[in-house]
């Protein structure tokens, strides 16, 4: 019999440790917890971040890139007679996909007829005459350099030759959640394309 209790005792005692042991996890778990937790939430904020800026920069490209491809499409309408209904068409299309009012477009019709969106109305400006004109640009379309008229197809000094271009701009405010990281550079991002049209 004293086998017996020996046993009982021994398995109590067991018991009693891993019990005591048990309990003794519950509280490292919580810390564990609560030492994890805000990093699993700023990584999960900065994904957020991250794909918030990505899905607004896409529909600013489709944005251009819509206006670009009506451009191409409608070249017949690069001429000093319908450039200035052009450039409005290709603002109001961008004008169109602007739920927030908080884009600002500019289109150049072949350095002449241009139209700009600032997020609530379409001016439209320029020397549409200058439609018939061919050029050889250089530069980004932020920064385009137009040169002077030269015969159409007539071949530039880059190499290219001389033709008529539609330039799109477009400008959107955004502002990331974790702005000092300097994903975005002045609270706004842009697209732009320059379309030869003939």
């Amino acid at each position: 019999m004293n086998f017996i209790r020996s046993g009982k005792t021994r398995i109590r005692s067991t018991f009693g440790r891993l019990r005591t042991h048990h309990s003794g996890r519950r509280g490292n778990a919580a810390i564990e917890f609560a030492l994890v937790t805000p990093i699993f939430a700023v990584i999960l904020a900065g994904g957020l971040d991250l794909a918030m800026l990505v899905f607004s920069r896409f529909r600013l490209e489709a944005a251009v890139s819509n206006s670009a491809s009506y451009a191409l499409v409608q070249a017949d309408m690069v001429d000093a007679k319908n450039s200035s209904d052009l450039a409005e068409k290709l603002a109001v299309m961008i004008a169109s996909e602007d739920a927030g009012g908080n884009k600002h477009a500019s289109i150049v019709v072949n350095n002449g007829a241009s139209a700009d969106y600032n997020g609530t109305k379409i001016s439209i400006r320029g020397m549409p005459g200058r439609g018939d004109a061919c050029y050889c640009p250089s530069g980004s379309a932020a920064s385009l350099v137009w040169g002077s008229a030269r015969t159409c197809a007539s071949a530039c000094p880059s190499g290219g030759k001389a033709g008529k271009f539609v330039v799109v701009t477009v400008k959107q405010a955004y502002t990331p959640l974790f702005s000092s990281l300097g994903i975005v550079k002045g609270d706004s991002i842009d697209a732009s394309a320059v379309i030869r049209a003939k």
